[in-house]
């Protein structure tokens, strides 16, 4: 029997002003795709032909413009059409992928799919725990599977588990049904944490499902508030043997998600960005983190505000403080030649003196670009040529920084990525403006279904 593989991702964010171009992507095509996926050996290992497409993978950014939709989604399609009779089709997508003109571009490209196909093949997915999904996509695709952490540390499993569904299915001769319940919320992502209570037990009460022989996925999806679309809520999806299994175990998923939906807090101190600057200047922590989360670029935003970096600058810190990292390359194509000490002035910023100059990591940790940083007093700011998560120390390594001499680093996320905790006596999450703001009420979002929860506080069932 013969699989098709490929991966197209990108999470959207309506709110920027950004939209993604090939340089965006890390992109693969034929074998070198198996370097980004790992289920190459369980396929060829069950004896099936595999037959790979195109891997690619954009960091969350704006919606994806139709022309770039299609160079990459035609690709696919190509393979599809050259390859009548696969009897498989595993994907790997993110779920919230928002095109311009289209809507949700996973729906659209496996509705491209099965007009070529037609029903024979197995379609099996990947998605991203916080992937809105359309009710549409349980009548194209026969098997979902979705992360079940976040932050995310379960990606190469919930491949496998896809992967090994559709390697059971196609062997046994079972045709899988996948139903999907939506469920009206969407709670602020960074606290539906799944290694904390409701989640952690909800969790482990989807992962005891998948272990009984008829049920090939049981997922929670927690939705994408940056995504302004009538698909934008949290969702329940079951795979299972008969229609009538899938679509009873995503109902009572979706109950068991919805009487949870006011029990969703920060675990840590989440303040206006003012209180958050204040507090970590006033703590006696060796290292304070305060995460931008109105700018985090992990959720699209553009990376590129100062806001945080003004607070700091003006309230000239005895404590040695870095902001890293911020979009500007104006301001690293200016200074990039420059010499360490060398004085500076930037608009809106003041007088400083040039420290440093590095490179900067992308998504897949390859260099991207330059980055230079300025010191402003003890407040040290990091200015990337492209927009660059700083989610572990080799981000600032690669800037020619030790975070280990910081007192208080701001970095543009949401919740702190596990490879810096350890580098964090104390959390702050800052409710800032922005593109990945937060607060669902300052989203202005025109095109989501309501009523939905916190907007508004109504009783449902599914």
């Amino acid at each position: 029997m013969k699989v098709i593989v490929a991966s197209f991702q990108c999470e959207s964010n309506s709110k920027t002003k950004m939209h993604p171009d090939k340089g965006d992507f890390e992109y693969f095509t034929g074998e070198n795709i198996f370097k980004k996926l790992v289920v190459k050996n369980a396929l060829k290992n069950a004896g099936f032909e595999i037959v790979p497409s195109i891997y690619a993978n954009a960091l969350p950014t704006g919606t994806v413009t139709r022309d770039i939709y299609d160079y990459y989604e035609r690709q696919i399609i190509a393979t599809v059409k050259a390859n009548p009779d696969a009897d498989g089709i595993y994907m790997y997508v993110h779920g919230s992928m928002e095109v311009d003109g289209i809507g949700s571009g996973e729906l659209y490209m496996l509705k491209e799919i099965r007009a070529v196909t037609g029903a024979k093949p197995i379609i099996a997915l990947t998605m991203d725990l916080h992937a809105n999904i359309t009710q549409e996509l349980g009548n194209y695709a026969d098997i979902i599977c979705g992360y079940k952490t976040a932050p995310h540390v379960d990606q190469a499993e919930s491949q496998m588990r896809a992967v090994n569904a559709l390697i059971y299915c196609l062997k046994n001769g079972v045709r899988p049904f996948t139903y999907v319940q939506k469920v009206p919320m969407l709670v602020k992502g960074d606290t539906m944490l799944t290694a904390n209570e409701p989640l952690l037990s909800l969790e482990e009460y989807t992962r005891g499902l998948e272990r009984k022989e008829d049920v090939f996925g049981a997922n929670l999806f927690f939705g994408h508030c940056w995504v302004d679309a009538v698909n934008t809520s949290a969702s329940a999806v079951a795979s299972a043997r008969t229609e009538q299994r899938a679509t009873e175990l995503a109902k009572e998923l979706a109950d068991k998600l919805w009487s949870t939906r006011k029990e969703y807090k920060f675990l840590i101190e989440a303040e206006s960005p003012e209180e958050c600057v204040r507090r970590a200047l006033a703590g006696k922590e060796n290292r304070i983190f305060i995460t931008d989360s109105g700018d985090n670029t992990t959720a699209g935003a553009e990376g590129d505000r100062t806001d945080i970096l003004k607070m700091l600058i003006a309230a000239k810190p005895e404590k040695r403080c870095c902001v890293a990292g911020i979009t500007d390359s104006d301001t690293v194509k200016a200074l990039l030649n420059m010499e360490p000490g060398a004085p500076v002035s930037l608009a809106g910023l003041g007088a400083g003196a040039f420290k440093c100059r590095g490179k900067i990591l992308g998504w897949a940790k390859e260099i991207i670009g330059n980055s230079v940083t300025v010191s402003f007093g003890k407040v040290d700011a990091v200015f990337t040529e492209k927009r660059s998560a700083f989610i572990e120390e080799g981000n600032f390594i690669k800037a020619g920084l030790d975070v280990t001499e910081y007192r208080v680093v701001v970095v543009k996320l949401g919740y702190l990525f596990a490879e810096l905790k350890p580098f964090a006596d104390r959390e702050l999450f800052a409710l800032s403006s922005g593109s990945s703001c937060v607060e669902l009420s300052r989203l202005n979002l025109k095109n989501i279904v309501r009523p939905i929860f916190p907007l508004e506080d109504f009783e449902w069932k599914a």
